[in-house]
């Protein structure tokens, strides 16, 4: 069965950095580079696992997806991933987004 979403990797990784993009600036936090897809969630942007929660509600609402299988990408050995970058989750976003997703 192919899952292919409408949305290409690189409207989802727009999407995905203009979203945290919203998420940082509340945290006053001065970046030297542009989010992209080789930003780091826990390195670069300083994530802890509640950040990561309050980022899957709002991918589910900017993206009108719920219920995906996040527990695939941010959870590794019992725990959470150590790191996981933007286009790491914009690839598992491409790979489980419904496909009339918008």
């Amino acid at each position: 069965m192919n899952h292919t979403n409408p949305l290409s990797l690189a409207d989802i990784t727009t999407r995905l950095c203009l979203l945290l993009d919203d998420m940082i600036q509340e945290w006053d936090m001065e970046l030297l580079d542009p989010i992209n897809a080789d930003t780091r969630l826990i390195e670069d942007l300083g994530f802890e696992s509640v950040d990561l929660m309050q980022l899957i509600v709002a991918i589910e609402q900017a993206f009108g997806a719920r219920g995906l299988p996040y527990e695939k990408a941010l959870m590794q050995d019992g725990g959470y991933v150590t790191e996981i970058s933007v286009g790491q989750l914009a690839q598992f976003l491409s790979d489980n987004l419904p496909k009339t997703a918008a």
